[in-house]
């Protein structure tokens, strides 16, 4: 796992985010309103800013950045995390609601969630998420409750890995996958 993380989180990046040295890696947890918090290396944020208008697009230091929604539409956002990516182009902004926190921690800390446990932390915390996940496509778009199950869907469709740190349910995002869908998106 760590050095599935490691090539991970450096994806042809000069980021050099584990210590040899310490075997730490210092992570920022972001908060998601309607799924499991992500997790993110530190070095890959370049600003939280405060926000509290849903946007699509973010002008930071002059540069249109695609925004993705880590909570739902109904739901006031207070931040915009900038991340960096591979190229100028592929930045994107998280729009969120909460703080973000930062941890220094051991790489083995970071434990893999394997599907049962996925599937059960799902259940227990994020019903909702739990039904889009198991719902077919078709289906979300009959469901009364389909802008909601459509969004989980899409979410679930940018996770690397769910992994447990400290005995919660956290998730990887796949953040290039997700930047170059955004950029294609607004193309």
């Amino acid at each position: 796992m760590a050095n599935e993380l490691n090539r991970y989180f450096k994806q042809n990046e000069d980021v050099g985010v584990l210590s040899i040295t310490t075997g730490q890696l210092t992570i920022a947890r972001i908060p998601s309103s309607s799924s499991p918090d992500w997790i993110v290396p530190q070095a890959l944020i370049l600003s939280i800013d405060n926000y509290d208008e849903r946007i699509w697009n973010y002008i930071w230091r002059g540069q249109e950045v695609s925004v993705y929604h880590l909570l739902p539409k109904d739901e006031q956002p207070t931040h915009l995390v900038v991340l960096e990516s591979v190229t100028d182009i592929h930045r994107l902004a998280l729009q969120i609601h909460g703080e973000v926190t930062f941890h220094s921690v051991r790489i083995a800390d970071l434990k893999d969630a394997d599907d049962a446990t996925y599937q059960a932390e799902l259940a227990t915390h994020y019903p909702d998420l739990l039904t889009a996940l198991n719902t077919p496509n078709d289906e979300l778009v009959e469901s009364s409750r389909a802008p909601n199950l459509a969004h989980y869907s899409l979410q679930h469709a940018y996770i690397f890995q769910p992994v447990m740190l400290a005995g919660e349910l956290c998730v990887v995002p796949d953040l290039d996958k997700l930047s170059h869908f955004l950029v294609d998106l607004d193309s």
